[in-house]
């Protein structure tokens, strides 16, 4: 069971280093639960480890500016993360289509029904579809 956790968390570190360019460690815990809504957290001690690891990989690389260490992917973790979260994705996506079908009906009959912060969270999802013309 742990090492399914650290290889999603791998992919939630990759994608946060992708989706920003760089970032430090806390700034990155943060930026991981706002994403996964504070249901997921990992502590900060396991995110320097398994972000020490990924550098050890060739996944990411460090720098420091002052007392930070920044952390940005590299070649090789992209071609990780491509790998690696293409079987989940796949395996979701039937039924966060539908889920999401769901809400956004609802939301166009009674927006009032959805929490702020669901609709916020399904706007930032149609933005992401818009920018890259998935929509």
């Amino acid at each position: 069971m742990r090492k399914r956790k650290c290889s999603l968390l791998k992919i939630l570190i990759l994608a946060i280093l992708i989706k920003e360019g760089e970032t430090h460690g806390y700034s990155l815990y943060k930026e991981m639960l706002h994403y996964t809504s504070m249901r997921w957290k990992p502590s900060i001690g396991t995110i320097y480890r398994t972000l020490n690891d990924m550098a050890k990989e060739g996944l990411i690389s460090k720098h420091t500016e002052g007392r930070k260490h920044i952390y940005t992917v590299t070649k090789e973790g992209i071609e990780y993360f491509i790998k690696n979260s293409k079987t989940p994705l796949i395996r979701m996506s039937g039924t966060l289509t539908t889920i999401l079908e769901a809400y956004l009906k609802i939301l166009s009959i009674n927006p009032q029904a959805l929490t702020k912060e669901l609709k916020e969270r399904l706007r930032d999802l149609e933005t992401v579809l818009y920018k890259y013309n998935l929509r």
